[in-house]
């Protein structure tokens, strides 16, 4: 079996952008959020919002998705990004997958982060905010390993894109590609699961500074401060990892 690299992380976290980035290396093959189906279709009672389409073709239960992921790899390498609360319970307790993957993971400032994602759902509930869940998958995974898991935060990578996908690169021990850095204007046919929520990726040209504003924020809103308060001491523990630029 090839290499499997996993991408875990939260909602609006510029995570599309990084996946862009691996898409136009072509030498991985992509899987887009594979256990969205397993939160959004098999437990839809969890999700505030409705999946945008479904392939019928993909499967929606947890031990088949893994599946299908060690099968994409049986051809060619793997990377695939998802959000740990997808899957969390079931994650959390699979030492054996994630023994078999290079788990890699991408935070940003939950202030910008919850800010972007009520913009996109007033409805979304603190779970979905993920970042409790991804530091707890950060915990199991540097248990199994023994080792700290590369951590990138996406203000670095916005700050500086090509030095921290480099030293991504050098932590995977795989090459880096300045090609892959740039691209031309397009929607992916991997994000028509979400494809309003991929406007701007498929808009852009590579990964520059956000610079987005918000009418409602942690600042001038209760609901999304107690998301914020909650969430950032999670946040702070993942950010004290995070790779520098090579």
């Amino acid at each position: 079996m090839n290499k499997i690299i996993a991408l875990w992380t939260h909602p609006r976290s510029v995570s599309t952008a990084f996946e862009r980035v691996m898409m136009e290396r072509g030498d991985l093959h992509i899987l887009h959020e594979p256990f969205s189906y397993f939160y959004y279709v098999q437990h839809q009672d969890k999700a505030s919002i409705p999946q945008e389409f479904v392939d019928p073709d993909h499967p929606t239960a947890y031990p088949e998705i893994k599946t299908h992921i060690r099968n994409s790899a049986e051809k060619q390498s793997v990377f695939f990004k998802d959000m740990c609360s997808h899957c969390y319970e079931e994650l959390a307790k699979d030492d054996a997958f994630l023994a078999i993957m290079a788990n890699t993971f991408l935070i940003r400032d939950p202030a910008k982060a919850i800010a972007s994602y009520y913009a996109m759902n007033e409805n979304v509930t603190l779970d979905e905010i993920g970042m409790e869940q991804l530091a707890g998958i950060f915990k199991r995974v540097s248990a199994i390993s023994g080792k700290t898991p590369i951590v990138v935060d996406a203000d670095d990578l916005e700050d500086n894109p090509d030095g921290i996908i480099r030293a991504y690169c050098q932590a995977l021990d795989i090459p880096f590609i300045p090609e892959a850095m740039t691209w031309k204007v397009e929607h992916k046919g991997e994000w028509d699961i979400w494809k309003e929520w991929h406007k701007d990726a498929a808009k852009s040209t590579g990964i520059t500074k956000n610079m987005e504003t918000f009418e409602v924020t942690v600042e001038n809103s209760a609901h999304l401060r107690k998301y914020y308060d909650y969430h950032l001491p999670f946040y702070q523990s993942m950010y004290k990892h995070r790779i520098q630029p090579a």
